[in-house]
């Protein structure tokens, strides 16, 4: 198994320097294609709030990324052909406002999709929800970049959640090709009850088939939340990237309650491979 094609979304504008980074390095690491996506966003229009006043309309967003075009395709193309890498770069003039849903209708035939977290602060861009609603509805592993820092991708360490959910197994699998590639992973588990069968016994073996040589850990929350547990540990260990299933709750109770995947893209700090 590996990462032959290759999407990376251009649409985080103050990230696309990361993206294209981590784009060219996946490509040359997995000799993969490298698809670049990126999105310019119908105009929004709302309803008048005047009797017989005709709608509302605003385009700024649109012009935002119709001015960036170019520049963009500069960018990447130069980009890839320093490593004469297999490229292409898709401009999608969608009819609808969404960034996001364009982005979900034209990432199916990745093997893999990079995507960047979207800083708070931010003022034009994609939807402030972007990852989350993205990695749930993408059907594709995802990794997602923090919105800020300077992100290369290492192989060295890598650290696995998980809870045996069907959620951690998909993502597991999804993450083979760079588990292969990793000098270390350790399987994290959280509050395993002392003395009890560590869940990940099984799924270690199955790896070690791979050629996936595993260390497993159970750490306890300390009373912090299923993310904040994962990020310390994953600071703790030194981890270069993160592999987690995403929305192991349902989509409802996340919006909520908070929960480790909404908690983690939001506090991000290191590179994290998603699949739900």
């Amino acid at each position: 198994m590996a990462y032959k094609t290759i999407l990376v979304c251009l649409n985080e504008i103050s990230r696309q320097p990361q993206l294209i980074a981590v784009a060219r390095q996946l490509g040359i690491k997995f000799g993969a294609h490298i698809s670049a996506l990126y999105i310019i966003p119908g105009v929004q229009v709302y309803p008048s709030a005047g009797y017989g006043a005709g709608p509302d309309i605003f385009d700024g967003t649109r012009v935002f990324y119709q001015n960036r075009l170019e520049k963009t395709r500069e960018t990447f193309e130069a980009a890839m052909k320093l490593d004469k890498l297999s490229f292409d770069l898709h401009v999608v003039d969608n009819s609808l406002p969404l960034i996001t849903n364009a982005v979900i209708e034209n990432c199916r035939n990745a093997d893999l999709v990079v995507i960047s977290a979207t800083s708070p602060d931010a003022e034009e861009g994609v939807e402030q929800d972007f990852a989350e609603r993205f990695v749930l509805a993408a059907g594709r592993p995802v990794l997602v970049l923090p919105f800020k820092g300077e992100t290369t991708l290492n192989f060295d360490s890598m650290m696995v959640a998980w809870d045996d959910s069907r959620e951690a197994a998909r993502a597991t699998f999804d993450a083979l090709p760079f588990l292969q590639k990793s000098k270390k992973t350790r399987l994290v588990t959280v509050d395993v009850l002392v003395g009890g069968a560590l869940p990940a016994g099984s799924i270690a073996e199955t790896l070690d088939r791979h050629n996936v040589k595993t260390e497993i850990t159970n750490v306890s929350s300390d009373g912090l939340s299923t993310g904040d547990t994962l990020l310390r540990a994953a600071k703790d260990y030194g981890a270069d990237l993160i592999v987690l299933g995403a929305y192991g709750h349902s989509r409802f109770s996340e919006m909520i309650f908070g929960g480790a995947t909404r908690h983690i893209l939001k506090n991000l700090d290191r590179p994290v491979l998603m699949s739900h």
